[in-house]
């Protein structure tokens, strides 16, 4: 039985509009990113990292470390600090154009 506090996922034939609309008023930096909760980028990098050397050690992640993608890349700011520190090669998927030439501009340019 459904636990009926919980949300539930309601699909539309609009899905992805709604969701272009939504980022398309987000800001291109981490704050935007985040949903305004900033302070949780530090964490969130460490503790991802030390869950992939976690499956790594036990030989859990069977895929290997030559490949990542990151899907709903945003403006890179996941691929830039974790994703490019632990895997060979990073490819990005973002349907928003803005994010995708920040994190070209900003995140993931070549120094």
């Amino acid at each position: 039985m459904p636990d009926s506090r919980k949300p539930q996922f309601r699909p539309t034939t609009t899905w992805y509009e709604d969701a272009d609309k939504y980022w398309k008023n987000v800001k291109s930096n981490n704050d935007g990113m985040l949903g305004g909760l900033e302070y949780v980028h530090e964490p969130d990098i460490r503790d991802s990292t030390a869950f992939l050397s976690k499956l790594l050690t036990q030989g859990k992640l069977t895929s290997g470390t030559t490949y990542a993608c990151d899907c709903g890349a945003g403006i890179g700011r996941v691929s830039k600090h974790f994703l490019t520190t632990q895997f060979d090669k990073v490819d990005l998927v973002e349907q928003n154009p803005v994010f995708l030439q920040e994190a070209q501009e900003s995140n993931l340019k070549e120094a």
